[in-house]
């Protein structure tokens, strides 16, 4: 049958015989096995020049089935309340939907919030989706974005049915796709912002979204735009990271202005930084260098080793110059009058400061007369009626304008002078606070234990046990920031965190952490270092209480006469003489 048009169907009606006819027509099974140069025998089938047999089961899997065609079993799954087992729990990650079993029932359902902009009756409605569908709550994520937990499998359909008529999807948020695509949170109002990105990180989230060959991707694969202003959305932890940026002298045809810098690999999960490619691009090409630069990842990255198929492998596999070369090249053939500008970072002006608490209390905007107002919420954790009134306080005051950031808070912009007193007299009655601490503006941390199978201690209840112990013993006149991440995976990222606490265990079966040093993003760059551990978590609060106190009582004045901020101090000590400074008089560990 496979070498030739027509076939017999003995057994069929005759309307299920023209329905074989016309599938069999339109699936060309002879073009399958019969090669260019005549020879009959089946070809081999390769990924992107990968034999099928080498293929990692995950590769496998999403070749036999892409992710777009799943969702009659989802439905199925829903109809029969199971949860999905084997590579169907894989699977299911590319709509959003995580089996998080045994650490939770159901599901974990995660969001897609483009640029990380939220409108405030989608909050309302994100409320009662969780109040109804959910477990009754919602966490705000490390990438700007949302989750809600404990859907049962029969209401999986019914969740992704009401994201969608909220305007808002699932789609990608999980396994091996483009993530949530950040951007500053302060995009549009900033006063030092250099050109609002925003809109360009919600048209390459569309752009990704409907086309089907940007889905089931190697592995993972995060983007994020920053508007080069006062709030960070770490973007030099990302893939892609595109960082605006001004050229005030003219090179090699590139004329002043403002520009987006193109830095790639960042992955500090594997100790990796985005590092500058030494190219610019105008703003208005962003989207199609993206989409050129994933496709060149589509075509290149190992699918046969999970470990090691994210984008930074690939760069250290054939270089800088050599990725850059094949995204030039599918660049021109995307958008022949975009191009790639080699300009060095030398000639682009350094950025102005980073406010690390910005993102917290009222804070000016650039338009006169208006203000975004940064909301704490501890651990990132929101309540229903806290979504509810949050939504509501964005459309009454605000432009029903609602910012998450990778802070794991939200923020309401476009409120006026007059009205802030109001907002902040509706913001405590929701149980939430505009103010925070050195330790909460800057504390994050992962789900942990309480809903996540790999994670090795209870990080949110444990962020929240160290900020409320510091906050008792300390007033501090510069940030620390707290990341709390439950494994290896750093979801929190706690190689960037002033300090970083990495979930473990002791040999008695306790949950613990290992204790990291000195770690920062942008204009404060650098990997955090061991200390020590595993500490327990129950001598956690005294242990760093020490920490705090020793840098208190030796930190330096800088020539500003300024306090030494605690990176600083970190950084200008060696390993040995931050051990010799921290852990004679501490906790036994």
């Amino acid at each position: 049958m496979c070498g030739s048009n027509s076939a017999t169907y003995d057994g069929f009606t005759p309307e299920q015989q023209r329905y074989l006819a016309d599938l069999l027509g339109q699936l060309d099974l002879q073009a399958l096995f019969v090669s260019p140069t005549g020879n009959d025998a089946p070809q081999p089938v390769t990924v992107h020049g990968t034999p099928f047999e080498d293929l990692c089961k995950e590769e496998a899997a999403k070749h036999e089935t892409h992710p777009w065609d799943l969702w009659p079993k989802l439905r199925a799954h829903a109809d029969a309340g199971d949860m999905p087992e084997g590579i169907d729990t894989f699977m299911f990650k590319h709509h959003g939907m995580f089996n998080v079993a045994p650490a939770q029932p159901g599901f974990m359902c995660r969001l897609r919030i483009p640029a990380c902009q939220l409108r405030g009756d989608q909050l309302v409605g994100l409320a009662d989706l969780a109040e109804e569908l959910a477990g009754g709550y919602a966490h705000v994520t490390t990438r700007g974005n949302l989750q809600v937990r404990e859907v049962q499998p029969e209401n999986m359909v019914r969740v992704l049915q009401r994201l969608y008529n909220l305007g808002l999807t699932s789609k990608g948020s999980g396994a091996d796709s483009v993530r949530n695509i950040t951007a500053s949170p302060s995009a549009g109002f900033d006063p030092d912002e250099l050109t609002d990105l925003s809109p360009y990180a919600i048209e390459l989230h569309h752009h990704i979204l409907n086309t089907r060959d940007l889905h089931g991707i190697p592995r993972k694969f995060n983007i994020s735009f920053d508007n080069g202003g006062r709030l960070s959305c770490v973007s030099d932890t990302n893939d892609i990271a595109l960082l605006a940026t001004e050229v005030v002298e003219a090179s090699k045809g590139v004329e002043p202005g403002v520009y987006c810098r193109v830095l790639l690999g960042g992955i500090t999960g594997h100790q990796d930084f985005a590092r500058d490619t030494g190219f610019l691009l105008r703003a208005e090409h962003t989207v199609d260098a993206c989409v050129a630069i994933l496709k060149v990842f589509i075509e290149h990255a190992d699918r046969t080793n999970r470990k090691k198929a994210r984008l930074k492998y690939v760069l250290d596999a054939h270089g800088f110059d050599w990725f850059m070369q094949k995204s030039k090249e599918k660049l021109a053939a995307i958008n022949p009058g975009a191009s790639f500008l080699a300009v060095p970072e030398s000639l682009c002006v350094p950025r102005k400061p980073i406010d690390r608490q910005g993102h917290i209390g009222v804070h000016a905007q650039a338009q006169v007369g208006f203000n975004w107002v940064g909301v704490n919420l501890p651990v990132g954790k929101l309540k229903p009626e806290q979504m509810r009134g949050l939504g509501g306080i964005a459309q009454r005051f605000g432009r029903n304008d609602v910012r998450l950031t990778v802070w794991q808070n939200l923020m309401i912009p476009w409120v006026a002078d007059a009205d802030v007193p109001a907002v902040l007299d509706e913001i405590e009655r929701l149980g939430l606070t505009t103010r925070a601490s050195a330790f909460a503006a800057g504390a994050v941390a992962c789900t942990g234990k309480f809903g996540c199978k790999f994670a090795s201690s209870h990080t949110k209840s444990h962020a929240a046990m160290l900020v409320d112990h510091l906050e008792q013993r300390f007033e501090l006149d510069t940030p620390i920031n707290l990341h709390l991440t439950g494994c290896p995976h750093s979801c929190a990222q706690h190689y960037i965190g002033d300090i970083g606490l990495l979930g473990a265990s002791t040999e008695d079966g306790r949950e613990a952490y290992q204790v990291f040093l000195g770690g920062g993003s942008d204009t404060e760059q650098g990997l955090a270092r061991h200390l020590v551990g595993p500490v327990p978590a129950d001598e956690l609060p005294g242990f760093l209480e020490h920490v705090i106190q020793a840098y208190l009582d030796q930190r330096a004045t800088t020539a500003d006469n300024e306090p030494e901020r605690f990176v600083h101090f970190t950084r200008r000590h060696s390993e040995e003489e931050l051990r010799a400074i921290f852990l004679p008089a501490a906790v036994a560990v």
